[in-house]
């Protein structure tokens, strides 16, 4: 008996880059570069390949929504912590409200899903800025890319 076939899938729905081809732009971290993968301005997500310079420390920050990551190179861990690093091969989870500090003291290259906003923050937990999807979209447009966010009609 033959099996029924599977419908072809819309072709609408598949969305691909090769980030090989693409270039590194300066992020909002000192230090780090990145590469915009997607976002998603229905829910707010967006998705980086990140890449830290020997030395690079983040600014303290909180997320507004988890995070995932995939470490493809090199390595970090949170400030004051240096006996937990997260380096190439690891997988890591940081949940909604996380507030740290990340050093990549070698340097490295991360794959991350954000599940929302990162705001920056001072000595006292006081905002400084936030970057979102948005933040991603608008800077990658403005260095010649022409990338449109899904759940947008931008």
């Amino acid at each position: 008996m033959t099996q029924p076939s599977k419908p072809i899938p819309n072709i609408g729905t598949l969305h691909t880059c090769h980030p090989e081809q693409m270039e590194w732009l300066a992020w909002a971290m000192p230090g780090a570069h990145f590469k915009l993968l997607h976002a998603d301005a229905a829910s707010g997500c967006f998705t980086l390949l990140i890449k830290f310079e020997p030395g690079a420390q983040a600014p303290i920050h909180r997320h507004l929504g988890a995070v995932q990551g995939y470490m493809l190179e090199g390595g970090f861990h949170y400030h004051g912590e240096p006996e937990r690093p997260f380096n190439a091969g690891c997988y890591l989870w940081e949940d909604d409200g996380a507030v740290h500090q990340p050093v990549s003291p070698n340097g490295a290259v991360m794959f991350a899903v954000f599940h929302g906003a990162v705001e920056g923050l001072d000595e006292d937990g006081n905002v400084t800025g936030r970057v979102n999807w948005k933040w991603h979209v608008d800077k990658w447009n403005a260095a010649g890319n022409h990338y449109q966010p899904t759940g947008s009609k931008i």
